[in-house]
């Protein structure tokens, strides 16, 4: 298992077994997903065009928002998980800019790019599995129990977790269009992760989710919770709006219900399926990570007014990108665009209204 490149000088994890994750840097054009966008999103090239001038008026109007509005990429993974609805899409970035000016002290500033986090890669924290869902979806386990070291890893830093990995989801045409699913294992939790826990850091991190990330989450499945967990998820509740809560799966540890919402064929055996590859270590995922720093450093470099720079060119042939999504050999599933990262802009009070 280790970090190599292929023959455009990407980096991917061979994971062994034909499994790998690396980076793709183009849009879907399998049939399948064309015919699924046109007819769930209503996806033409011209209803496309037509969604992209429409929402760059709107940003337009907005003054003292700086966004790149010349950037296709950037403002597509806002239109097309939103069904190419200019309004929402256009509230969609209001919000999150918005957040980044009224919190970004206590939950932006030195957790803004994947190396400020390694330490949460390095622990194991964090697993991608290696293949997509029947409909589509990328996977994703956080395990928030045994392999959270409170002692080292804050709750301002899992928020920032959540944030930089979804940021680099969206970059990806596939997860724009299908989503994603997500498993957050509570094995082992303790009072130290509830002591973690508050209605600031729920209220944030959901108004976040709920407001500002137009990230299509297909379903989030917990498991192995217990009476612990009941105690947290209390402080979490009041902020769960009923769209995202009639998403939730409280599985504990039935595993055949979980394996009725994701193919047991994606899942590895401990939760139920049958999935063979090689769980992708801590360690060399964080390293795989860090390649991507440049992706996120226009936030560094940026005064504290939130102005929009240029990003600085990453040495892997001019790759922007955090990281892929993780794939099968021979799938598509991947992450990665040459594009503006959501944390190099933001409002700027010094324009004029």
């Amino acid at each position: 298992m280790s970090i190599k490149y292929n023959e455009k000088n990407f980096p991917y994890i061979d994971l062994g077994k034909g499994y790998i994750i690396y980076l793709e840097d183009e849009d879907y054009t399998d049939e399948r997903w064309v015919l699924k966008a046109e007819q769930e999103l209503n996806e033409t090239p011209e209803n496309q065009a037509r969604a992209l001038e429409q929402l760059r008026e709107l940003l337009r109007g907005e003054k003292k928002l700086t966004v790149p509005l010349e950037d296709e990429k950037f403002l597509l993974k806002f239109l097309r998980p939103l069904a190419y609805d200019v309004q929402k899409a256009f509230d969609c970035i209001r919000h999150t800019f918005l957040m980044k000016k009224n919190y970004g002290k206590d939950y932006y500033e030195g957790r803004i790019k994947p190396s400020h986090i390694r330490h949460i890669y390095d622990s194991g924290m964090v697993t991608f599995l290696p293949m997509r869902d029947d409909d589509g979806c990328g996977i994703c386990i956080t395990q928030l129990g045994r392999k959270w070291n409170t002692s080292k890893i804050s709750m301002y830093d899992v928020v920032a977790l959540f944030r930089i990995n979804i940021e680099a989801s969206l970059m990806d045409p596939l997860v724009q269009l299908n989503g994603i699913r997500i498993i957050f294992d509570f094995d082992g939790i303790s009072m130290s992760h509830v002591a973690q826990a508050s209605p600031k850091h729920a209220m944030v991190s959901l108004q976040w989710i709920q407001k500002c990330c137009p990230l299509p989450l297909k379903s989030i499945h917990i498991v192995n919770n217990s009476m612990l967990f009941n105690v947290m998820f209390t402080i979490f509740k009041p902020f769960i709006s009923k769209e995202l809560r009639d998403k939730m799966y409280f599985h504990n540890r039935d595993w055949s219900s979980l394996t009725k919402t994701i193919s047991p064929k994606c899942l590895p055996p401990a939760y139920g399926g049958t999935l063979d590859a090689p769980e992708c270590e801590g360690q060399l995922l964080g390293d795989f990570m860090q390649l991507y720093d440049k992706h996120y450093e226009g936030e560094c470099q940026t005064p504290a007014r939130n102005r929009f720079s240029l990003l600085s060119q990453s040495p892997l042939t001019n790759v922007r990108v955090p990281f892929s999504f993780p794939t099968h050999h021979g799938g598509s599933a991947f992450w990665g665009h040459h594009i503006a990262a959501l944390d190099a802009f933001g409002y700027d009070e010094t324009n004029a209204n």
